[in-house]
């Protein structure tokens, strides 16, 4: 039932614009989504609220009735409407391994199931109708709002606005808003200190962060990325002394092992939103991966660090960010079917704007106007395939385009 779910919903392109419990829809290309939205609408000389929602046991409290009239309502009816009704109805719960008696279940999604997710994404499908204008950020139940303006006042009136009308949905489809964890940022478009903005939700306050973790990355206000630069150099400092004592203990493809599963996975999550910052930002980051790769390959100081990354087929981080921008990029042009709609158009080739052929490969680059802009990662991944030479812009097998790409960053770096 779930792969004719699945398939039905595909076919008739119900689901907005969601990211998680979809094939291909990862929480990285959640994280480019929301970012470069941000930096298009200060390119744009707009303030930006960022606004980041708390919903209580969001699976936990999904009304069965509603559900199953949303179901109808998307199409789904006759027996497979009468099979979802028998598949929620008549459920019981209780806790394993003691003593308990069975209790019914009267609301939420089978948590566990294959179908579970898919049910509470056509729940919860309708909640940008609920904020025309605005713009809904969802991962799973990690829900997000995001409001643009020219001016301050104008953003507290609409995201005031936007909220009132979120609260509303939320009350009808009897889902619940933690307030005390619910926050919000404001991104402005200059240096000039943000006015305070007022943001309330049924008359309380919503507090006002600097920084706040969204998908497992630190979004700080300034897109400096510092904080969550931090973040990451904490983590990784804590493997130092265990690393450098288990070197003499284990053998140099355990210890390359090690690196990929410890110390490689925490700088490369989320890289592609992080890693556009400032190189100097990164330098610290830098500094640790070559103590890393010191330490488990059993070299000096005096170690040419090329020779480093080429032991352990690697990037340093300034690098590996330019790496994982050039595969989106690959991928968006010559897979796109393995990225979600929304990316399709991400990064448009010269030769389907020109009516005449083109001698090389080349993406089309947008003009932008400001810093700001320039760290789009749509402007940003055109600058780099553009500086790329022809043959391995043009070579369409992706892990071969891969391998020569990596040797190409560890060789030559692209500034």
């Amino acid at each position: 039932m779930a792969k004719r779910l699945k398939d039905y919903l595909s076919a008739t392109s119900i689901l907005y614009n969601y990211f998680g419990f979809r094939q291909n829809y990862s929480t990285i290309l959640a994280l480019i989504d929301v970012v470069d939205d941000i930096y298009s609408q200060l390119e744009s000389s707009e303030y930006v609220h960022g606004i980041y929602l708390d919903l209580q046991k969001a699976f936990d409290t999904v009304d069965h009735s509603i559900l199953l009239s949303k179901l109808y309502n998307y199409g789904i009816r006759g027996v497979v409407h009468s099979w979802f009704a028998s598949y929620l109805s008549n459920r019981m719960q209780f806790v394993n391994n003691h003593t308990s008696s069975k209790l019914p279940v009267s609301c939420g999604v089978p948590q566990g199931s294959v179908l579970g997710p898919l049910l509470f994404l056509l729940y919860i499908n309708d909640i940008p109708n609920s904020v025309p204008g605005g713009k809904i950020k969802l991962f799973a139940d990690d829900t997000n709002l995001f409001v643009s303006a020219k001016t301050t006042n104008e953003l507290e009136s609409k995201a005031n606005s936007y909220l009132r009308n979120l609260d509303n949905w939320l009350k009808a489809n009897k889902l619940h808003l933690n307030i005390d964890r619910t926050c919000y940022s404001v991104f402005s478009p200059n240096k000039i200190p943000v006015p305070t903005v007022t943001i309330k939700i049924n008359d309380t306050k919503i507090k006002c962060v600097k920084e706040c973790k969204y998908l497992g990355v630190i979004i700080d206000d300034e897109l400096k990325w510092t904080y969550h630069i931090e973040f990451v150099l904490q983590k990784l400092k804590r493997l130092l002394g265990i690393l450098y004592i288990m070197c003499y203990k284990l053998p140099d493809w355990y210890l390359q092992n090690i690196y990929y599963a410890f110390v490689h996975p925490y700088m490369l999550y989320g890289l592609e939103v992080y890693g556009n910052t400032f190189p100097s930002y990164l330098d610290k980051l830098t500094v640790l991966n070559n103590k890393f790769l010191r330490i488990l390959q059993k070299k000096g100081r005096t170690c040419c660090n090329e020779s480093l990354y080429l032991q352990y087929n690697t990037l340093p981080p300034v690098q590996l960010f330019n790496y994982q921008v050039l595969n989106l990029v690959h991928k968006t042009v010559f897979s796109p079917y393995l990225l979600p709609s929304i990316f399709h158009d991400y990064f448009t080739p010269n030769s389907s704007i020109h009516r005449y052929e083109t001698r090389h490969n080349k993406v089309y680059l947008t003009h932008v106007n400001t810093r700001l802009g320039q760290r789009i990662l749509r402007y940003n991944g055109t600058q780099l395939r553009n500086r790329l030479p022809n043959d391995l812009s043009n070579n369409t097998a992706s892990q071969s385009f891969r391998n020569k790409l990596k040797l190409l960053l560890i060789c030559d770096p692209l500034q």
